[in-house]
């Protein structure tokens, strides 16, 4: 039960230190979505006899975290830091039907995808845990991020081009798609580029002005190396800046009225994926299987809210001081106009084309013909598998070995995890960590399927 709640929770929660999502949601990291079919054919080439019709369905969920565990990750930080610059979950659920080589099925997806440098790690686990950090040098700190949640309709078809060789295709319309991000924050520079001592020798320099010294040349040779750049690009469901209380800045004079005519309410979308698949029995005893999810995805959301906001704080500080200088000698400054040069903040509705990156699954079988007698009960054929599963951020390449098409085990050295599968004609279950304490994992898979023809 503790297993469900952690992935429960690494789905409900999102942004910087938490993932969002609803409803039920699935990831898989061999993303094996036929549930009919075994996964590899460890002997001869064999003819099946094909049952007309069948019913299926499948829970697939795959999450992993590079910096701290997922648990972690989607909750406190509270861990021992590693290096890794993302984590993501691809999660699925499926409810289907299939009629020879056609098959339909109800599908929900929540897919959550982030890449940050190691720097914004260090920042957030330095924040949530009330870690002091070093501030004589500059940070990069990025965050981009791609979440949605999605349901719909898939429509599947297997072609048999040949007796060693197959092809699947399937598209999906997806009528509901709920909880936007998409896009960046970024921020360069010092973490506190005005600190005390700053301010205090920027003090010295303005207590000594002067009728007979107005210069505050000084001022720009204090402020040489303070560097600070801000860049907030991303159309969201929830705003992460307290967007709805935003009020142009104002140096002199009433402040401005909050911002209005933007509509923050969570976007609704439609949306559409492509998966593609290859089986070839490429010998007897060698048999190759590939699979390609999203090759084409577009999620289309309407009057979605959008922020994109930039601001580099050097130029900005030089323009001042330029200004304090035009007034220290007489002349008519607008000190308002600085806001407008400097900072440039846009908050609008607008429709938004989404793309999730594609995925790949690549699995290698080889029989070794050779059988082993375990304790007089099975006599399992043996075969060598090998495996390359390719996501944008992270690749996690496999050995492992199988028995018969029933059991396997296998080592995933992206994953660094141990992964157990287990199938027989009705029922499919995986199971995928790098660790038996599941709040510690960095790396969690599950899959769990039924099917059943007739």
């Amino acid at each position: 039960m503790r297993f469900f709640c952690l992935l429960l929770t690494f789905v409900v929660f999102g942004a910087t230190a938490s993932f969002q999502a609803a409803g039920a949601s699935v990831g898989n990291d061999s993303k094996e979505t036929e549930t009919a079919k075994p996964l590899t054919v460890v002997k001869k080439t064999v003819v099946k006899k094909k049952q007309d019709w069948k019913v299926f369905t499948s829970l697939d969920l795959f999450a992993y975290s590079a910096p701290v565990s997922v648990d972690k990750f989607a909750n406190d930080f509270d861990a021992p830091l590693e290096s890794g610059d993302t984590a993501f979950t691809h999660d699925q659920i499926e409810v289907g039907v299939q009629w020879n080589e056609w098959r339909v099925s109800y599908v929900q997806r929540f897919d959550y995808v982030t890449s940050f440098t190691e720097d914004t790690a260090l920042y957030h686990h330095s924040v949530k845990n009330d870690l002091a950090l070093p501030t004589n040098r500059e940070y990069d700190l990025l965050l981009d991020v791609e979440r949605l949640n999605a349901k719909g309709i898939k429509l599947g078809y297997n072609w048999e081009f040949r007796q060693d060789l197959s092809f699947d295709i399937a598209f999906a319309y997806y009528n509901e798609v709920t909880d936007l991000q998409s896009g960046k924050a970024a921020v360069n520079g010092d973490l506190e580029p005005l600190t005390d001592e700053l301010r205090a020798e920027a003090e010295l320099i303005l207590d000594g002005i002067s009728a007979d010294n107005r210069d505050l040349s000084a001022l720009l040779a204090l402020i040489e190396d303070v560097n600070a750049r801000v860049v907030i690009d991303y159309y969201y469901d929830e705003p992460k800046f307290n967007e709805p209380d935003y009020a142009v800045p104002v140096i002199t004079g009433p402040a401005n009225p909050v911002i209005s005519g933007v509509d923050f309410s969570s976007p609704s979308g439609t949306g559409y994926s492509l998966d593609l698949g290859m089986n070839w029995q490429v010998t007897d005893q060698l048999n190759l299987d590939l699979k390609l999810f999203d090759v084409v995805n577009n999620f289309s959301w309407k009057n979605a809210p959008y922020s994109v906001t930039t601001f580099n704080l050097n130029p900005a500080l030089v323009d001042a001081i330029g200004v304090s200088q035009d007034f220290i000698n007489g002349l008519n400054v607008t000190p308002n106009d600085l806001v407008g040069r400097h900072v440039d903040v846009t908050i609008l509705n607008r429709d938004y084309d989404q793309e999730l990156p594609w995925r790949a699954n690549l699995r290698a079988n080889y029989s070794l013909d050779k059988e082993i007698n375990i304790l007089n009960f099975w006599t399992p054929n043996i075969s060598v598998l090998g495996g390359y599963y390719y996501t944008k951020t992270q690749h996690f390449p496999s050995l492992g070995i199988g028995f018969d098409d029933t059991l396997q085990l296998a080592y995933d050295f992206g994953g660094e995890a141990f992964s157990i599968n287990y199938r027989n004609r009705y029922f499919f279950a995986r199971l995928m960590t790098d660790s038996l304490a599941f709040e510690d994992a960095h790396t969690i898979g599950l899959a769990l399927g039924v099917n059943f023809g007739f």
